[in-house]
């Protein structure tokens, strides 16, 4: 954060911007979950999350929510892209969260990825990019340039036993057997620090079904063993699709 945005945040714990869209929120919340419990349009602005840069993916994971049209999809144009982060930012308001994803949005080209960034931070968003971490492996310093071109300060890295693609791997008997491609992406986040120099908050994503339920276990214990790596942990349910 830069001394400018820390003066500010001193100054005015709650920008007015920020509590005029809380109020908006607030008021618009229906009556039955209004109480002394909830954070939505009081604490919280809540986190948005971009669709259509990217719908294509190159996995097949057998848990993942995107149609099977996804893939020939065309993905927005930058400028479209720009559009809805200007609108998520009129939502989330001033500093909002905002997740970068769709399907995989590293497939973008590099120059395109870091532009999008950008334009997150210009309307005045903290993004944190979406991915599997694959691009990392196979494209060696593309993390450095989202994080020195574009700004990039936050990551969420997907990785569990429900995923099909990815690079010398392919269908793991346990969340333990993945252990060593969590090993390598949490240094390729240390190094891209280290050569940096810029701070890089890291979130880890797993997806949990019933077949893997009994790996979270292994995850929590790597993840401790780990904890300069990554900030946070979610575990998320299968979505239902209708699968």
């Amino acid at each position: 954060m830069s001394d400018e945005r820390l003066w500010d945040a001193f100054r005015r714990p709650v920008h007015p911007e920020n509590r005029a869209n809380l109020a908006r929120q607030w008021a618009e919340l229906p009556a039955e979950v209004k109480n002394d419990r909830q954070m939505f349009g009081r604490q919280w602005e809540g986190c948005a999350a971009t669709i259509g840069p990217m719908p294509r993916c190159d996995f097949s994971c057998t848990a993942c929510y995107l149609g099977s049209e996804a893939n020939r999809v065309t993905p927005l144009s930058i400028d479209a892209v720009r559009a809805q982060l200007r609108d998520i930012r009129g939502w989330v308001g001033r500093w909002g969260n905002v997740q970068l994803t769709d399907g995989e949005l590293t497939l973008r080209p590099t120059e395109e990825v870091v532009e999008i960034v950008r334009a997150a931070h210009e309307y005045q968003l903290i993004p944190m990019l979406m991915t599997h971490g694959d691009s990392f492996r196979k494209h060696p310093g593309m993390l450095e340039r989202l994080m020195i071109e574009g700004g990039l300060s936050e990551i969420s890295l997907h990785v569990d036993t429900t995923q099909r693609g990815r690079s010398g791997y392919g269908v793991e008997a346990s969340e333990a057997a993945l252990h060593p491609i969590r090993e390598e992406l949490a240094e390729i986040v240390r190094t891209a620090r280290r050569r940096t120099g810029r701070e890089l908050r890291v979130a880890a994503t797993v997806t949990v079904t019933r077949a893997n339920l009994g790996g979270v276990r292994d995850i929590v214990r790597w993840k401790l063993d780990n904890n300069d790596v990554f900030r946070m942990l979610s575990f998320q349910p299968v979505a239902d699709v209708g699968r």
